[in-house]
């Protein structure tokens, strides 16, 4: 008996235990749902500024699709040459008597730059004239005695040895006044070499010599410089073989002058392709108004291959690579919607993008703000570019070559 009474008093207190933890998850049940019916209401408004962030309206910059003119160049580097330079050297040996031109100075053609001493060549030559002069009338009395030795050999009153004597005398004498007469000429020459004289314009270097300075027959004095045109040797790939030719136009561009191009022509091309870099030479001559430009400079230039007139162009910030070519994002203005449309590209320069097929002049593309779009986004214009923004400057915006944007390669998509 004793053991069954202390039984029935140890089950109560387990049932109150197991009731406790009943209510206490009821309690958390009604909180929960207590909470959810607090939040609903304020997540279902109509209030057009309480919508989820996919429904708002997104900021956008937009940019019109403009047509220029657009010109496909390929590019080459090389150094600026004088078309043709000569050194200055003298032919006779002398003394430097002066020097008329100063250090880097443009001379003319025919403009006097040396004169060396010609005191020798001037004594010399007046023997010779005195010498010709003595030996051109002895001739002239020996060529009388012939005739008369030979009127008299027909009439047999002298003999042949006679007249043959006379012819002798007469030959040798006419060929020293022949002799004579080229030293003579020669001597001429030698005095107008002392005498020198600009080959054509261009510009002289310094001088290596100083006045009073003996100086021997070939021996360098200077070196002129035709720097108008100048020219300019680079190498192209060969796949551009078939697109060069003679005649094309060039641009070239130098550090000394950055916001200046300098217009040439296509003079020499290459006839072979170099086996090891699979590249091919071109020459160019460059027009240089006003010699702005020095040889030796290092130039960069731009063979125009086609002029493509008239061609749609937008931003290059407005493309968007995918894993199949290049989107845009276009804006509806009527219903401030942005609509994703394919597009194919064609040439660029930095900054500007040729687009062959999906988009038409005037479209709005946005350039900024296009991350944070999908498909007929709600947007909001914030800037409006101008439509001759390919020939303005500014953030983002490029300046073209006059009214020509120079194109550089053609755009690959990344994918």
């Amino acid at each position: 008996m004793p053991s069954e009474i202390h039984h029935d008093k140890q089950t109560p207190p387990r049932r109150g235990r197991k009731g406790l933890g009943c209510i206490l998850v009821l309690v958390l049940l009604v909180l929960l749902v207590a909470a959810l019916l607090f939040f609903v209401p304020f997540t279902r408004t109509d209030d057009p500024g309480d919508r989820p962030d996919q429904d708002r309206a997104i900021a956008v910059d937009v940019a019109p699709v403009a047509a220029i003119d657009l010109e496909d160049v390929v590019r080459g580097v090389g150094t600026l040459e004088a078309v043709q330079s000569v050194q200055i050297k003298p032919e006779v040996n002398g003394r430097i008597l002066s020097i008329n031109f100063g250090e880097g100075d443009f001379v003319s053609q025919g403009q006097v730059l040396f004169r060396i001493d010609d005191e020798k060549i001037q004594n010399r030559m007046a023997a010779q004239r005195a010498a010709l002069a003595s030996t051109s009338t002895r001739l002239e009395n020996l060529r009388r005695n012939y005739e008369r030795v030979a009127s008299l050999r027909e009439r047999n009153m002298v003999s042949e040895d006679q007249y043959d004597a006379a012819k002798t005398e007469l030959d040798a004498v006419s060929s020293d006044v022949e002799r004579l007469e080229a030293e003579l000429d020669l001597t001429r020459r030698e005095l107008a070499d002392t005498v020198i004289h600009a080959p054509f314009d261009g510009f002289i270097s310094r001088q290596v010599v100083d006045p009073e300075t003996f100086v021997a027959a070939g021996e360098p004095l200077a070196t002129v410089y035709e720097t108008d045109p100048l020219r300019i040797s680079f190498f192209i790939a060969e796949k551009y073989a078939a697109r060069v030719a003679k005649g094309q136009e060039l641009y070239a561009s130098v550090a000394s002058h950055p916001d200046k191009t300098f217009e040439g022509e296509v003079k020499f091309i290459s006839p072979v392709i170099d086996e090891g870099t699979r590249k091919f030479r071109i020459r160019a001559d460059i027009e240089n108004p006003g010699n702005r430009l020095m040889p030796g400079s290092f130039a960069s230039a731009n063979l125009v291959l086609e002029t493509r007139p008239d061609r749609p162009v937008i931003p290059e910030q407005a493309l968007v690579p995918t894993r199949d070519g290049y989107i845009v994002f276009v804006v509806d203005e009527e219903n401030e919607k942005a609509y994703m449309r394919p597009v194919k590209t064609g040439l660029r320069q930095p900054g500007l993008v040729e687009i062959t097929d999906g988009l038409e002049k005037d479209d709005l593309v946005v350039i900024y703000g296009h991350m944070q779009l999908d498909d007929e986004s709600a947007v909001n214009i914030s800037e409006r570019w101008d439509p001759d923004w390919p020939h303005e400057t500014g953030p983002g915006r490029m300046r073209s070559a006059g009214a020509m944007g120079i194109i550089y390669a053609a755009i690959t998509p990344g994918g």
